[in-house]
């Protein structure tokens, strides 16, 4: 089988597509032929050597995939030959081949393309994970969500609204705001802290999603309401916000971190309940995935590069030589 391979911590366009050996089936395993590849920005830290799981080189990149069971070990009792699949992974997404354990795997809806089904699992699962688990969010609280736009938003739109929260969608894209929220506000028009506050009739907000980091957390914080929750998913401004704390104290406030791969590798449990209720209300048509972006998997060290640095900003799918278009779903 052919994969990306990391050699070397570095640029991703070092990546080299090659020939390596098919890995080992384990008994409970199960070997994917994959189809789609989701690109994210996390695959670009984990080629820099800034990702918070090691990985012996060489290995392949990427965290989610879909494609065909094509063997499954002794203990497997879930999926059987042929079936169409998703998977979340540490690592080794970016190939033509993975094994990975049955526990990690769910069955694609017949509705969902493969394409959305490569492109589903990042970003609905931290969305889920920080807002329904990590955060708890209730009916009728106000959520606010920064980063509206990517990926990730735009999935924690969508679910805050099924929750039966009041969202607020920040970005500096207001066109590109997706989900129905129920105020969408431009950060670049300044003033942010205060129309937080004008939309909460001066309570503020219940709980803050920040994909971003940087200098909108001051902001941010200071119109988070009394006993508010702050969460924390990741830094795509490249800045790690500092805070005191006596200001958490004296909000009675919270912060919150979620981070996926440690519930891959700690709680897979929990990850499985996730994509369980998430492929539901996707079937009852509760989410709609934005359409990705398609290149081959062999570009895919420059396509990184170009998300890693905000060149790219779309959700991203890799395609292998095993994926056809289905036409039922054109």
């Amino acid at each position: 089988m052919k994969a990306l391979l990391c050699k070397e911590y570095g640029n991703p366009r070092q990546l080299v597509y090659e020939e390596m050996p098919s890995p080992v089936l384990e008994p409970g395993d199960v070997r994917i032929a994959v189809q789609a590849i989701g690109v994210n920005g996390a695959d670009g830290l984990q080629v820099l050597g800034q990702f918070q799981i090691a990985t012996p080189f060489p290995f392949s990149p990427g965290f989610e995939l879909s494609g065909i069971i094509v063997e499954c070990g002794t203990e497997v009792q879930m999926f059987q030959l042929g079936d169409r699949v998703l998977a979340i992974t540490c690592y080794g997404a970016y190939a033509e081949e993975i094994v990975v354990p049955a526990t990690n795997v769910a069955h694609l809806p017949d509705t969902m393309t493969m394409l959305t089904g490569a492109a589903f699992p990042v970003a609905y699962l931290t969305a889920y994970l920080s807002l329904r688990r990590r955060g708890c969010l209730q009916k009728g609280e106000t959520l606010a969500v920064h980063g509206a736009t990517g990926s990730v938003g735009g999935a924690a739109l969508e679910i805050g609204k099924l929750l039966g929260a009041r969202v607020i969608a920040i970005t500096g894209r207001l066109e590109l705001v997706q989900g129905r929220p129920d105020v969408s506000i431009n950060y670049q028009h300044g003033a942010l802290a205060q129309r937080l506050l004008e939309f909460t009739d001066g309570r503020g907000v219940d709980m803050i999603l920040d994909l971003v980091g940087g200098d909108l957390f001051e902001a941010s914080w200071s119109a988070l309401a009394w006993e508010g929750r702050f969460l924390t998913v990741g830094f795509a401004s490249g800045q790690i916000p500092q805070i005191s704390l006596a200001q958490i104290l004296l909000k009675n406030g919270a912060i919150i971190g979620e981070d996926l791969a440690a519930y891959i590798t700690r709680d897979i449990k929990t990850v499985q309940q996730a994509l369980i209720e998430l492929l539901g209300w996707y079937e009852e048509g509760k989410l709609a995935p934005r359409q990705p972006q398609v290149y081959p998997l062999e570009e895919g060290g420059s396509i990184l590069q170009q998300v890693a640095a905000h060149q790219i900003r779309e959700k991203v799918v890799l395609t292998t030589r095993h994926w056809q278009e289905e036409e039922r779903f054109v």
